[in-house]
C-alpha cells in the first residue's frame, strides 16, 4: 500500500489564517513543510480518508482526480474532516467523464444527515451512498479490509479510527484520537497482528500527557509506540508517523523533528508518503 498524507495540520491549519502567534509567524516565514493544511490521507490514490474543505487544494497540489475515486472513509463529522458541501460539484456541468458513477462514503451514522442539509441537485445526490460503520465490524471496501475501532474523540459523534489491510499489509490509523483506551489496546492485542504502520494524532504537541483526553501529544506518541511494541501490536520494523500538528502546541516542522529525533517516529508534512 502506498500511503500519503495530503494534509498534516489540525482543525485550523498551521499557520491558522487569523493567527499572529509566534508559531504561525515562524511557519509563514519558513514555508515548506511547516505549512500544514487540514487533515486528509489517501491510499494508493484509491481510498480517500476524510473530506475537509482543503480537499480541492490537495487535489490541485497532488494531481488527484476525485472522479477516479469510488470510496471515502470518514473518521468523524467535525468540519475539518468532513465538508459535504464539496460533493455538490460531483456531477452535472462540474464533473465530466468520471470513472465511477457512484461514490460510497463510509463512517459514523451522522454523515448522511449532514449531507442531506446541503443544497445538492437530486441527479448528483442519487449517486452518493452512505454506509454506516460500527466499531469492531470488518468490511470490504474495494481491495481493502477495513475494521473500524472506537476513537477517543467527540464521543457523541461516534468518532472512528481504522485498521486498513491489503495484500498482507496493515495500517493502524489513529486520527483524531486521544490515547487509546485499555479496552481498545486489549482488542488490538487480541487480533494477534503486528501492524506495518501506525499513524498517530499529535494535536496536543508539547503538552503533558492527559492535558486533553480527546487528542494526543508528543510524549503520549512516544509512550504509545513503546506500549504497542510491548504488547506485540507493533515491532521495531513498524513505521510510526505523527500528524495532525497544531500551532498552539508546536513550532515549525524542523523543531518538531528535533523532539522525535532518535525515536523512530516520523513527523508528517503535507505530501508525506511511505510504502506500507
Amino acid at each position: 500500500m502506498k500511503f500519503r498524507i495530503l494534509g498534516s495540520g489540525g482543525g485550523e491549519g498551521f499557520p491558522a489564517p487569523f493567527c499572529s502567534c509566534e508559531h504561525c509567524e515562524d511557519a509563514r516565514k519558513k514555508g515548506g513543510k511547516s505549512l500544514r493544511t487540514l487533515s486528509q490521507s489517501i491510499i494508493d490514490n484509491d481510498l480517500l480518508i476524510d473530506l475537509p474543505s482543503d480537499t480541492n487544494a490537495h487535489c490541485l497540489r497532488f494531481g488527484i482526480n476525485l472522479g477516479q475515486i469510488q470510496n471515502v472513509l470518514i473518521t468523524h463529522s467535525h468540519p475539518d474532516h468532513y465538508m459535504p458541501d464539496l460533493l455538490a460539484t460531483r456531477g452535472g456541468f462540474c464533473a465530466h467523464n468520471m470513472k465511477y458513477k457512484n461514490l460510497y462514503i463510509y463512517g459514523p451514522s451522522d454523515l448522511k444527515e449532514l449531507f442531506n442539509r446541503v443544497n445538492i441537485s437530486e441527479t448528483i445526490r442519487e449517486n452518493i451512498h452512505f454506509i454506516v460503520l460500527n466499531a469492531g465490524e470488518k468490511v470490504k471496501i474495494g481491495e481493502y479490509d477495513v475494521t473500524p475501532i472506537d476513537a477517543l474523540h467527540a464521543p457523541t459523534l461516534g468518532s472512528l479510527n481504522y485498521i486498513i489491510e491489503k495484500d498482507g499489509k496493515s495500517l493502524l490509523y489513529l486520527i483524531d484520537s486521544g490515547y487509546p483506551t485499555e479496552a481498545t489496546l486489549e482488542s488490538l492485542k487480541g487480533m494477534n497482528k503486528v501492524f506495518d504502520a501506525v499513524v498517530m494524532d499529535g494535536t496536543m504537541g508539547i503538552s503533558e500527557p492527559l492535558t486533553y483526553l480527546y487528542h494526543m501529544g508528543y510524549k503520549e506518541n512516544k509512550q504509545l509506540k513503546q506500549e504497542l511494541i510491548l504488547k506485540g501490536i507493533a515491532d521495531t520494523d513498524t513505521r510510526f508517523v505523527v500528524t495532525h500538528i497544531t500551532h498552539n502546541k508546536s513550532e515549525y516542522h524542523e523543531k518538531v523533528e528535533e523532539i522525535f529525533k532518535d525515536t523512530g517516529i516520523s513527523v508528517a508534512y503535507d505530501g508525506f508518503e511511505t510504502e506500507i
